[in-house]
């Protein structure tokens, strides 16, 4: 049976109908999620799905924690003006965080680090939900140190940096810890990817701060061939 609510909805729940849509469309797919799916875990139909994703009808707090829970984030991050939400404020507890492992090696910001054999240093601790609204939970995370200064302000000598390794397929703007081979030893980078229609280039955000970056890199070169290792997410903060 349809218990849905069939009160006229509110400039709030058309906002935060927009938002549970705007979530939806960036996240559902690659989780596996349709329409009947979800009508099959509230009890309603696919129609009802529908209506509450294009803020035809209000949604009350069970069906927000319905949502937001399949999508892999807070309900907050949709609304927080339901009365229920006053009410249940998560306790922080060891099972809200995860672990992720830090290596020895370096990822050189100018003249490059000697890829190493991997090496387990200690772990940094991720709150779950940061990781989830990222859309990384549960992918394979690794920590490197930058070492050098060819990528301030962004990231600086010494920064931990948090990448997905099984994100590799360059998005233009974002930062990756690449490997250049080529050479004696492959060496490894953090670089920002520019793609071009001519294909695409690696570039450092200070390039003044080493003679080999001063301009970007093909990724195609025939001489030293880049390899994407991960795309980073975090460098004491969140990386856009």
């Amino acid at each position: 049976m349809d218990n849905t609510r069939r009160a006229k909805p509110t400039p709030e729940d058309v906002a935060a109908a927009m938002r549970l849509k705007e979530a939806w469309l960036q996240r559902a797919y690659d989780r596996g999620l349709t329409q009947t799916k979800m009508a099959e875990e509230l009890g309603i139909t696919q129609g009802a799905v529908s209506q509450y994703l294009n803020g035809r009808i209000p949604m009350n707090y069970r069906t927000l924690k319905a949502f937001t829970t399949a999508l892999g984030i807070d309900d907050t991050d949709i609304r927080k003006d339901l009365v229920e939400q006053q009410f249940h404020v998560p306790s922080v507890t060891d099972d809200d965080w995860t672990d992720v492992t830090g290596y020895s090696q370096a990822a050189g910001l100018g003249a490059g680090a000697e890829a190493v054999e991997y090496a387990e240093t200690h772990s940094l601790k991720f709150k779950k939900t940061s990781l989830r609204r990222r859309g990384i939970y549960n992918k394979p995370l690794a920590i490197y140190y930058g070492k050098g200064d060819s990528m301030e302000p962004s990231i600086e000598d010494g920064d931990a940096i948090l990448f997905d390794t099984s994100d590799t397929k360059p998005v233009d703007g974002l930062l990756y810890v690449i490997q250049v081979n080529g050479m004696a030893n492959p060496e490894y980078y953090v670089k920002r990817a520019m793609v071009l229609e001519a294909g695409v280039y690696f570039a450092s955000d200070n390039p003044q701060g080493d003679h080999n970056w001063k301009k970007p890199k093909p990724m195609d070169s025939k001489r030293n061939p880049i390899t994407v290792i991960g795309r980073v997410h975090w460098i004491g903060g969140w990386a856009d």
